[in-house]
C-alpha cells in the first residue's frame, strides 16, 4: 500500500487498547498522538463478556480520537493466527508467488479458500542463494468476527497484521541505525499468550505459546484465595507491596513454565539454524515490570535480558515525552502497526480481506464522484443561468441572478446527497456475520441439559417423591430423600490454550444426610463416568478431571421462623431465618437460586420468587422447574398428573403488600381474581437441607469453529 504522511496503529489487547499516531518526516517519525485505554476488567476475567468489553473500550477510543480520513492499521493476536517459515529453492522471482502458494497449501491445515493469508520473502543472506518465506494466515470466520466488532464502532482498518509481526517491525525499524549484526530475541509477554520473535539479518521467525500475564494472576488468586480482579491488582502492585515476597513465591511455578517455553523455542530455532548463538533478549509487555523476572530469565538462559523502555528513532515533542516513555514497554505493537501504515515496516503483511479493501477504495472514490457530480451540476446550472440571463436581458434587461444560481447549487447538493445515500446503502458491512454468530453453539444446550438431568437422576429418587401428595412426601425423612434439585445452571467460555472450553456450574439443593459423599457418589460419579465415554452424537466431551464439588460452598441450612402454615407469603419472604451449621461463604448462604418456568422447565439462571422459606413439591420443581412437565422422572415411573401444579411459586414481584401492581398491567386484578396458592411446605421447622455447587468443563467437538493451538514443532497451529 502506498505510504502516507500519517497513520494510526491500534492494538486491541486483553489488558488495554493501545493506539499510536505517527507522522513521517523523511525516514524518521514523530509521535503526534497516543493513548492507552485499560479495559474496565481484564478480558481474561472469568465469566466476562469479552466482546462487550472490547466494544466499550473502542467506544471510549472513538470518543477521544478522530479516525475519519485516517490511515488505520490494526492487529490480530498471534495466538489467534498462524505463522510458518520455510526455505524456497533458487528460482526466478516471477515464479516465487506460485511456489509460495503451493507451500501455503501444504503448511496451512485448512482449505486455502477458508483463510485470509499473505506472505513475506526474506533473503537467505549474502552467502546463500536460498530465499526464505514467512506465511501468515487467519481463518476467515475469525477475522470476520473481529472486523465486525471494529466496524460497529466505525473502525475500518486499511491493513490488518499479526501482533508479533508488528512488534518485529517496531524493533527492527528502531534499531536499524545501531548497526547490529547478531540475532536479537524479542519476547512479548501478553495477557493470554506470549510471542517469541527472532530477528536476524532482516528476517523474522515467530513462535507463540499459551502462557501470559493471566497465568501469573491466576497463581496469585489461587495462593491467596482471592477473586481474579483483586489478584490482578495485587500483581500490578507487587513491587511496592508489603507482601512482595509472598507474591513472588506464588508466581514461582509460572516463572518456571515461562522459562521452559522460552528454552524450547530457542532450542528449536537453533536446531533449524545451526551455529547461531542467541545471547540477547529484549522484553516487551507490562509483565516485564514484575520484579525479578528479567534477572531470573537472564540467569537461567545465560544471556542478557533488557526491557524496551524507549524508541530511539521516535520524536515525541512537548510534555508528552515522559508519558510516552512510561508506556513504551506496552506500545511496541501499536508503534509497529503505525510504521506499516507509513510504509516504513520491514514486513508488510496485510490480512485484510480483498472485499473490504475494495469497499474502502470505492468509498473513497464515491466521495470524489459526489464532488465531481456537484461541480458538473453547478457548471451546467451556471451555463443554463447564463443563457437565461442573456435572453432575459434582451427581453427585460434585468433578472434575479442570485436566485437562479442558488437554485442550481441547491440542485447540485440534492444530487450529492442522493449519491451519498446510494453509497451508504451499498456499503459492505458485517451485520450478517454478527447475526449468524448469535446462533453459534445453540446445539450445545439441549445436550448439556440432558446430561445434567441424567446426572441428577442418578441419585435414584424414591417414587414417593413424585406422588404430588405433600403428606406422603413429608413422611419420607429429609435425610433419607434421594433427590437433588437443580437451583441454577450456567456456562461460560474460558481461555484454555486455544481450545473451545466452557465452564459449567450447577447449584443444587438436597437433604440426604451424607452431604458431600451423597453428591460425589451420585451426580459427580455420573459426570466422571460419562467423561470417559465416547459419545459421537454429543457435540462436546466432558473434560476428564474437571468434575469438582466445591466444598467451600457446601452449606447446611435449617428451616427457621414461624411454621409456614401460619405465615403469609410476605412474612415468609422476609423471615428467612436459616442458620448455617457448617462454615462457608456468607454470600452463598444468603442467596437464592433460580427456578425456570414453562413446560418441561428446568432451573435456568433466575431467582426464586415468592415462598422462599419452603420447598416446592417435586412434581413441578424437582429440578427447579415450575412448568407442567418440570422435574426428572426415573425410567419406568409415570408422573402423577396432579403433581404438575405443586411446583408453581407465587410471583410476589408483581404485587405489593397492598395488592397494587408494580410492573405489569393488570397484574393486581389477576392476583385478586385468580390468586396463586402458596406451594406446600416440604420441610418443617428445624429440619435441615443442604446447598452445594458442582462444576465441570466441556470441550466443544472439533467441528466447532476452529481455534488456535501450539504444536510441538516450534510454531502455531490450528486445531482440526
Amino acid at each position: 500500500m502506498a505510504a502516507t504522511n500519517s497513520a494510526w496503529g491500534i492494538e486491541v489487547g486483553a489488558f488495554a487498547i493501545k493506539a499510536v499516531r505517527l507522522e513521517r518526516q523523511g525516514e524518521d517519525v514523530r509521535v503526534s498522538d497516543f493513548v492507552v485505554i485499560p479495559h474496565r476488567k481484564v478480558l481474561t476475567t472469568p465469566d466476562l463478556q469479552q466482546d462487550e468489553m472490547i466494544r466499550i473500550g473502542l467506544g471510549q477510543l472513538i470518543s477521544e480520537k478522530d479516525f475519519r480520513n485516517q490511515t488505520v492499521v490494526m492487529s490480530v493476536p498471534g495466538h489467534l493466527a498462524f505463522a510458518r517459515f520455510a526455505k524456497l529453492p533458487p528460482v526466478e522471482p516471477k515464479k516465487i508467488p506460485d511456489i509460495v502458494r503451493f507451500e501455503a497449501v501444504q503448511q496451512i491445515p485448512f482449505p486455502i479458500e477458508d483463510v485470509e493469508w499473505d506472505y513475506q520473502t526474506f533473503g537467505g543472506g549474502t552467502d546463500s542463494p536460498e530465499v526464505e518465506v514467512g506465511i501468515f494466515a487467519i481463518t476467515k470466520d475469525r477475522l470476520a468476527h473481529l472486523l465486525g466488532i471494529w466496524s460497529e464502532l466505525g473502525l475500518s482498518p486499511q491493513m490488518v497484521t499479526l501482533s508479533p509481526v508488528a512488534a518485529f517491525n517496531a524493533v527492527q525499524y528502531d534499531l536499524s541505525n545501531v548497526g547490529r549484526t547478531g540475532p536479537l530475541v524479542i519476547l512479548d509477554i501478553g495477557t493470554t499468550a506470549s510471542d517469541l520473535i527472532v530477528a536476524e539479518q532482516g528476517k523474522a521467525w515467530v513462535r507463540t505459546f499459551p502462557l501470559g500475564g493471566t497465568h501469573f494472576t491466576e497463581a496469585i488468586a489461587e495462593a491467596f484465595k482471592m477473586p481474579y480482579s483483586k489478584a490482578e491488582k495485587l500483581k500490578l502492585e507487587a513491587s511496592s507491596s508489603k507482601y512482595a515476597r509472598q507474591i513472588m513465591q506464588a508466581m514461582r511455578p509460572v516463572f518456571g513454565d515461562l522459562l521452559a517455553d522460552v528454552q524450547k523455542s530457542l532450542s528449536y530455532y537453533q536446531s533449524l539454524n545451526r551455529g547461531v548463538s542467541l545471547t540477547e533478549i529484549l522484553g516487551v509487555g507490562s509483565t516485564f515490570r514484575i520484579p525479578g523476572l528479567r534477572k531470573f530469565l537472564g540467569q537461567q538462559l545465560q544471556c542478557e535480558v533488557a526491557r524496551l523502555d524507549e524508541f530511539r528513532r521516535a520524536q515525541v515533542p512537548g510534555a508528552a515525552g515522559a508519558d510516552f516513555a512510561a508506556a513504551t514497554v506496552n506500545l511496541a505493537t501499536a508503534y509497529g502497526l503505525a510504521l506499516q501504515g507509513l510504509g516504513l515496516a520491514p514486513i508488510e503483511v496485510n490480512l485484510a480481506p480483498v472485499a473490504v479493501l475494495r469497499e474502502q477504495v470505492w468509498s473513497r472514490k464515491t466521495r470524489w464522484f459526489a464532488a465531481a457530480a456537484a461541480v458538473v451540476a453547478a457548471a451546467g446550472g451556471l451555463l443554463f443561468v447564463d443563457g437565461l440571463l442573456g435572453g432575459a436581458a434582451i427581453e427585460s434587461g434585468r433578472i434575479e441572478t442570485d436566485q437562479i444560481v442558488q437554485s442550481a447549487i441547491s440542485k447540485a447538493n440534492q444530487e450529492k446527497s442522493a449519491l451519498q445515500e446510494l453509497e451508504q446503502a451499498g456499503r459492505y458491512g458485517f451485520t450478517a456475520e454478527n447475526m449468524r454468530r448469535l446462533t453459534e453453539d445453540r446445539e450445545i444446550w439441549p445436550h448439556l441439559v440432558n446430561d445434567v438431568y441424567a446426572a441428577l437422576g442418578s441419585a435414584g429418587p424414591q417414587k414417593t417423591l413424585f406422588s404430588g401428595d405433600p403428606a406422603a412426601i413429608a413422611a419420607v425423612p429429609p435425610e433419607e430423600r434421594r433427590w437433588v434439585l437443580l437451583e441454577d445452571l450456567s456456562a461460560s467460555y474460558v481461555n484454555a490454550a486455544g481450545k473451545r472450553v466452557m465452564d459449567v456450574t450447577m447449584a443444587v439443593e438436597f437433604s440426604e444426610r451424607s452431604r458431600q459423599d451423597f453428591l460425589n457418589e451420585t451426580v459427580c460419579a455420573w459426570l466422571r463416568r460419562t467423561a470417559k465415554e465416547d459419545r459421537p452424537e454429543v457435540p462436546y466431551r466432558i473434560v476428564e478431571g474437571s468434575v469438582s464439588l466445591n466444598i467451600d460452598k457446601l452449606v447446611t441450612l435449617e428451616m427457621g421462623g414461624k411454621a409456614p402454615e401460619a405465615e403469609s407469603s410476605g412474612q415468609r419472604a422476609s423471615n428467612r431465618g436459616r442458620e448455617r451449621e457448617d462454615s462457608g461463604p456468607d454470600d452463598f448462604a444468603s442467596q437464592s437460586f433460580g427456578g425456570g418456568g414453562g413446560a418441561g422447565g428446568g432451573a435456568m439462571r433466575g431467582r426464586r420468587t415468592g415462598n422462599d422459606g419452603a420447598m416446592s413439591a417435586p412434581g413441578g420443581g424437582l429440578l427447579g422447574g415450575s412448568g407442567a412437565d418440570g422435574g426428572f422422572v426415573p425410567d419406568g415411573q409415570e408422573r402423577d398428573p396432579g403433581a404438575s401444579g405443586l411446583g408453581n411459586r407465587r410471583r410476589d414481584r408483581n404485587r405489593t403488600s397492598g395488592g397494587a401492581s408494580t410492573d405489569e398491567p393488570g397484574s393486581a386484578d389477576l392476583e385478586r381474581l385468580a390468586p396463586l396458592p402458596d406451594a406446600p411446605a416440604l420441610y418443617e421447622l428445624g429440619q435441615k437441607y443442604h446447598q452445594g455447587v458442582i462444576t465441570f468443563q466441556i470441550e466443544l467437538a472439533s467441528d466447532a469453529p476452529a481455534a488456535m493451538a501450539v504444536d510441538e514443532s516450534g510454531g502455531e497451529d490450528f486445531d482440526s
